[in-house]
């Protein structure tokens, strides 16, 4: 049988990437957290996580986080079905696996949500869509949004929406460098914004619609959907955004849409098999508030 305590301690300095922040987490010191981790390995005979910076787990880790965050939303269930059953009087956890531009969006208020009808604490990881699936196989989060229709081994995948995509600048911008019509030669010319080094949103878009491929323009980069809205604001780039996060710009003109070329993103939500009602409450609450916002996707 596995000594639980040992498990958490594992549990939490591969969730934090920290033996210090597992032992702040804990309120245990990190030495303490350190020997319940080696004590754990020496049981199993097999390192459990890689001590480097940042830290990282083994294969043998990952399948225990999992195993150890599966048994928590387990125990959550069982003290719902038997109240009697005493309980550390902490909150429940989960970790989940979200996109930024979800998440300054239509996610914003699921946490809340959680918290408000299931006392749940929310851990959430943010990547880039397409790189969503890898936590959730790694056993880092129960659920995960993805580009990816189709399931992951051990999850089920349903679909959230989709989402949309428009070219926004603001109106000096827009005089500067579009007076004669959004093209090639004048993207070419001023400058984008960027997510990342490698914006896949913003190649797509400028690909499909204008044959540019990355390097073939200027731009910023900013790690921040809501910096996005800020930047064009501002007048320094044209940024490629989701529809909501631009609404506010349009509609008081410090915003505008140089061109009416859209592109959309379809998202699913993957989440693990296992049986639980907590579970199945929670992707239920992501579900519904991925219908209010999102338009559904075409099948």
């Amino acid at each position: 049988m596995l000594d639980y305590k040992l498990l958490q301690a594992c549990a939490e300095v591969i969730r934090h990437a920290s033996f210090e922040k597992a032992a702040r987490e804990l309120g245990l010191t990190q030495s303490a957290i350190s020997q319940r981790v080696k004590l754990l390995e020496d049981r199993l005979g097999q390192p459990l996580i890689i001590r480097a910076k940042p830290i990282v787990a083994t294969a043998a880790g990952k399948r225990l986080l999992q195993h150890y965050q599966s048994v928590r939303l387990l125990e959550l269930d069982l003290q719902d079905d038997l109240p009697d059953i005493p309980s550390d009087g902490g909150f429940g956890q989960v970790a989940l696996a979200v996109n930024a531009d979800s998440l300054a969006t239509w996610f914003i208020n699921v946490p809340k949500c959680l918290f408000d009808e299931f006392g749940l604490l929310v851990h959430l990881s943010v990547d880039d869509e397409s790189l969503n699936h890898e936590a959730l196989l790694d056993g880092r989060v129960l659920g995960a949004i993805s580009l990816r229709p189709t399931p992951m081994q051990g999850c089920w995948a349903r679909p959230l929406g989709k989402m949309r995509y428009v070219m926004v600048v603001s109106p000096e911008f827009q005089k500067r460098y579009f007076s004669g019509g959004v093209t090639a030669d004048a993207l070419r010319s001023c400058p984008a914004v960027n997510f990342s080094h490698h914006d896949e949103l913003q190649n797509q878009y400028l690909k499909t619609y204008f044959g540019l491929n990355p390097g073939d323009f200027p731009a910023h980069t900013v790690p921040s959907s809501q910096g996005f809205v800020t930047v064009a604001e501002q007048g320094i780039a044209y940024a490629v955004v989701e529809i909501h996060q631009a609404e506010e710009g349009l509609r008081t003109g410090r915003l505008m849409q140089p061109c009416d070329y859209v592109i959309e993103r379809p998202l699913y939500w993957h989440h693990r098999t296992m049986k639980s009602k907590l579970l199945d409450r929670v992707n239920e609450t992501i579900l519904s508030e991925a219908r209010r916002f999102l338009p559904a996707i075409d099948r």
